[in-house]
């Protein structure tokens, strides 16, 4: 092509639906998907697709939510950099607003459910609450987290965040 002429492009795709790919991100916690969604976000708020800019969009958005942006400092998407440190407050303030959100539906059911599937399919089985909570879990060595939502008294979710860091127990024990 002539420099400065415009390119044509060879090949375009269109990425299935936030809500389809929530599921298939939150689910079975597939941290790529993390990365990528986290450099999406800096691509499309702040014209560079990496986490740094990801980063800042995100710290955007929670202050537009009310949340306070200091209870984040996010290294990477995938949650796996040790220099991610998150307040057990914040995610729930983040559960709390997408209980309001108008994606609430897609949102609730892209989180795994206990006893039925994803990364709780083995958790909450043969109990009360098989089939009723509704959570992401969250693991590192010595790092087990667990947030989400349990229906409550009347129906209504209630919203929940349990981080417990450098503990020295099995991972089953932790759980």
């Amino acid at each position: 092509a002539e420099r400065g002429a415009a390119a044509t492009p060879l090949f375009v795709h269109a990425s299935p639906p936030m809500r389809e790919v929530l599921a298939e991100f939150l689910k079975p916690s597939q941290n790529q998907f993390g990365e990528i969604l986290l450099k999406t976000m800096g691509r499309e708020l702040r014209g560079e697709g990496s986490a740094r800019a990801g980063a800042a969009a995100v710290d955007s958005l929670l202050r537009t939510w009310g949340l306070p942006a200091s209870a984040l400092a996010q290294a990477d998407g995938s949650g796996l950099s040790r220099y991610n440190l998150v307040a057990p407050e914040l995610l729930a303030g983040i559960l709390e607003h997408m209980l309001r959100s108008p994606n609430r539906d897609a949102w609730y059911a892209a989180l795994p459910v206990g006893g039925v599937d994803g990364t709780l399919a083995a958790r909450f089985r043969d109990t009360p609450l098989a089939g009723r909570v509704h959570a992401k879990t969250g693991t590192l060595s010595g790092v087990r987290a667990l947030s989400g939502y349990v229906p409550g008294p009347d129906g209504q979710p209630l919203v929940f965040s349990i981080l417990l860091n450098n503990h020295t127990r099995s991972a089953r024990e932790a759980d």
